[in-house]
Formats: C-alpha cells, sequence, structure tokens
C-alpha cells in the first residue's frame, strides 16, 4: 500500500497523487502546473505515470490546478471512470473546455512567430476533443455515497467548505487483512463561507494529506469580509472611481455577488451598477442556480428575500467583446468583477490596462496570487507593471482583502489535524517555507503525530 506525490507537493498548483493498493492505481486529480510558461509547458506535458497503469480516478474539484490536466490523461489514452460530485462533474463541463480553448489560443499566438522563424509548429496541449473524450469519463455522485473504485477500497466524497461541490476524500483500504483509513484534506475551505456548507471533518485517519498553502499565516475573519468590500466601494464611489476585481471565475466571482447582494438587500449600500465581465463566471453562476442543494441555509434565507442571489436587477452578466469594450471606455463608477483572477489573461487585462494608471479607481485583490504573476506584483506594490507588453504606473490603489481566502489558515489546519486524529500527517499543496512552519507547528501541538514534508516523486508505505 503506497502513496505517490507527484504534484503540488512542494508548490500550491498541479495536484497529483496515486493510491496504489491491491494491485489497483488510483489517481487523485490530475491539476495544471501553473507557473513561467516554458517550464508550465514542460511540466504539463509529461505525466509522471503510465496512464495505462491507472484503474480509476477521484477528482476532488474543479479548480484548474486540480483537474486541468485531465484531457493530457485522456490524449494519452485514459478511458478508466473519473469520479467526482455531481456538482464537480458540471462545472468541469465548463472548466475544461475553456482550458482547452486556451490551450488551442495560446498555440496559434505562438505559432505566428514560429511560421515567421521558419521553426516547427507549437502543438497545444491538449484539444477541445481531448476535453470532450475526458469529460465523457466523469461519474457524478453525492457527498457521503459509498464508492468502490477498485478492490478493497471504499471512496467517500465529504464536504470541503472550498468551492460548489469540493469534496475532501476517504479511502478506506483493505490489504492482506490490514485496514488503513487515508484522508485527503486540500483544498480545505474555512467555515463560515458564503454560499457553501462548512467543511466536514474527517476523522480517525491512519494517514492524512493535508494542505499547507498558508500554513505560515493567518487569515483575517470571514465574517469581515463583507466590511472590508463595503470599505473600498464606499470609499472608489466617492472618488467616482471604478472598483476592479480580479477575480477567479469559478466560486469568487460569486462570493462577491453574494456579498454585493447581501449588502444592498440590507441597506447597507445603494446599488451600484455592477458588472461581471467572465464568460465563464457567467456560465458558473448558472450552475450555482442549478445546484441550489449544495449551498447553505444563509444563502437560501437571502434567496428567499431577494429573490435569485445571483441575479440582482443591478447586475450585469457581459457577454460580448463588444460590450466589455464599452465598459472599458466608460468613465462611469462601477464595480468590474472580471476574470482571472491572478491577472495573467482574459479580460481583466484590459480593464487594468485602461484603469491602472488613474487614481481614483481601486483594484481589488480578493485571491491567493502566484509567484510570477501580475497580481503577485501587484500586492508587493510594485511602481510599475508590464501589461500586453507595455509598461503603465501603478497610480489607482490596491487593496488586499485576505478574508475572502476559500483555504484555511495555519490555526484552521493546526485545528483540524488535531481533531482529526490523525496518526501520520502528510503536508502538500504549499510552497516549502509553508510547509516547514506548520510542520513546527504541528509538531509541537503534539508530539504523538508524525509529520511529513514529503519531496516530488516520493513513493510512501501506509500501514
Amino acid at each position: 500500500m503506497k502513496l505517490h506525490f507527484l504534484g503540488a507537493v512542494d508548490n500550491v498548483t498541479g495536484s497529483m497523487h496515486i493510491l496504489e493498493a491491491n494491485g489497483s492505481r488510483l489517481l487523485r486529480d490530475c491539476g495544471l502546473f501553473q507557473g513561467p510558461r516554458k517550464k508550465s509547458r514542460e511540466q504539463n506535458s509529461r505525466l509522471p505515470f503510465d496512464p495505462s497503469s491507472i484503474t480509476a480516478m477521484v477528482l476532488s474539484h474543479a479548480h484548474i490546478d486540480h483537474c486541468g490536466n485531465i484531457p493530457t490523461l485522456a490524449r494519452n489514452g485514459y478511458r478508466g471512470p473519473i469520479h467526482a460530485t455531481t456538482a464537480t462533474a458540471d462545472l468541469c463541463e465548463i472548466m475544461l473546455r475553456d482550458s482547452a480553448f486556451i490551450q488551442e489560443q495560446d498555440a496559434a499566438y505562438l505559432n505566428q512567430k514560429t511560421n515567421r522563424k521558419g521553426l516547427d509548429p507549437v502543438e497545444p496541449l491538449y484539444t477541445l476533443k481531448d476535453a470532450e473524450d475526458a469529460l465523457r469519463l466523469m461519474k457524478g455522485h453525492r457527498y457521503l455515497e459509498p464508492l468502490s473504485p477498485a478492490p478493497g477500497i471504499d471512496v467517500v466524497f465529504h464536504e470541503a467548505g472550498h468551492i460548489l461541490g469540493a469534496a475532501l476524500t476517504t479511502f478506506d483500504v483493505q490489504e492482506k487483512g490490514r485496514k488503513v483509513r487515508i484522508g485527503f484534506a486540500f483544498d480545505l475551505g474555512r467555515k463560515n463561507l458564503p454560499l457553501i456548507r462548512d467543511p466536514e471533518l474527517i476523522k480517525d485517519v491512519d494517514a492524512l494529506v493535508i494542505e499547507s498553502t498558508y500554513g505560515d499565516r493567518l487569515h483575517d475573519d470571514a465574517a469581515a469580509a463583507e466590511d472590508q468590500l463595503l470599505d473600498v466601494i464606499k470609499r472608489t464611489m466617492a472618488r467616482r472611481g471604478k472598483v476592479l476585481i480580479p477575480s477567479f471565475a469559478l466560486e469568487r466571482a460569486q462570493e462577491i455577488i453574494y456579498h454585493l447582494a447581501s449588502l444592498v438587500s440590507a441597506g447597507r449600500m445603494p446599488p451600484v451598477p455592477t458588472y461581471v465581465d467572465s464568460p465563464m463566471a457567467t456560465a458558473v453562476s448558472r450552475l450555482f442556480e442549478q445546484h441550489k442543494d449544495y449551498l447553505d441555509e444563509e444563502t437560501h434565507r437571502l434567496s428567499r428575500k431577494i429573490g435569485s442571489v445571483m441575479n440582482p436587477d443591478w447586475l450585469t452578466y457581459v457577454d460580448s467583446v463588444e460590450q466589455s469594450k464599452k465598459i472599458t471606455a466608460s468613465d462611469r463608477p462601477c464595480i468590474v468583477i472580471s476574470a482571472s483572477g491572478m491577472c495573467e489573461h482574459g479580460r481583466i487585462l484590459h480593464h487594468l490596462k485602461h484603469g491602472i494608471e488613474n487614481p481614483d479607481n481601486t483594484v481589488v485583490i480578493v485571491g491567493f496570487q502566484a509567484s510570477h504573476t501580475l497580481g503577485r506584483r501587484l500586492v508587493e506594490g510594485e511602481k510599475e507593471v508590464r501589461i500586453f507588453g507595455d509598461l503603465f504606473k501603478r497610480k489607482a490603489e490596491v487593496v488586499v482583502l485576505n478574508a475572502f481566502s476559500a483555504h484555511a489558515d495555519r490555526n484552521d489546519l493546526l485545528d483540524y489535524v488535531a481533531r482529526s486524529r490523525a496518526k501520520k500527517v502528510f503536508l502538500v499543496h504549499g510552497e516549502q517555507s509553508q510547509r516547514e512552519a506548520l510542520a513546527e507547528g504541528l509538531r509541537a501541538q503534539s508530539g504523538k503525530t508524525e509529520v511529513f514534508l514529503p519531496s516530488p516523486g516520493d513513493a510512501v508505505e501506509i500501514s
């Protein structure tokens, strides 16, 4: 019985692990590594295992760093089942098709240069056909529904409290008379987030593989998110500026919509023209309406009060590029929620290009910003930033709202491990400094729990 640590081990993207038992190999997640273009291309195009060796796949959720390389798996011949929650399976219909479109567009753009230089053409990492092949393998399940993807292995999905349909997973394994429970707790959410229920505790596990993304820091109270957002909006509207919110299209955009609807409903702010300028965020918001049974009681209460939380009358979903350009060119005060969340591509770049040098505007950072991204450079306060190859002076106010994180922070992680009663803990999904800080805290908290920091490619026997 072995755990193979293949991706997102000492960093935060490219999630990929294999559980091996009874002659079967279960792949948990197959995410895209996100980083510098050349390094990402090399790492994502070469799977660190033989796809034909995989019995079945178990998917945690629909974020691209967890599901985004599944089409490469299909491209390389995998035709086994991909087990996920019903909401995750539906979200992957959006996320994987969009990712394939981006892969094809990036290759087409690069080929404009290679053609001029007489170089060999660049192949996309995968195509829409590969994504479609992968989507046909999806099998939807409910939380707590028993699932046996391989002999002697029972799997259960538990509420992760992270995004719509996200699941923590327990693997109950019987092998040669031994019984072992292995838990995967990433991405682990926080209590009291809007829209979705709190994370479920998976306990009495022999081995717990858990994230360490925020293993060295604390978040602001999630309950403070609404107040923080309100302060930024009031300040910017007083300047007659725009509030530009680079947002992940999945979950974070819907959280912002929820908070705005809550503020307007409570009479704490007047309706402000708000635009969701992201086709993907628009499609995801529709799925939130379709999967209301995944949402928490607070969301149902707000919905009973105002009608559709995702479609208030002061909010506009932007479809066409022409409409997006009109919003960009307008000097009317408004709120713009646009992808991508790390400001690396998408329509938010056009809004930033035209708005970053206006001191009346505010750029609101509401999510984790990886190294080497435009979002990270904004967070770090760089005075000049490059957008579409041109340098712009950063004159707009930049505000980081840490209360919006959908990941457990240091205290949450320490508490979760303690209550899980895990005998062995493996820390992944974190930069090395974050893993080391969390490991130190766990060892100080309990001398009985063994804590491991695996390296990429490690295979660890579980007993």
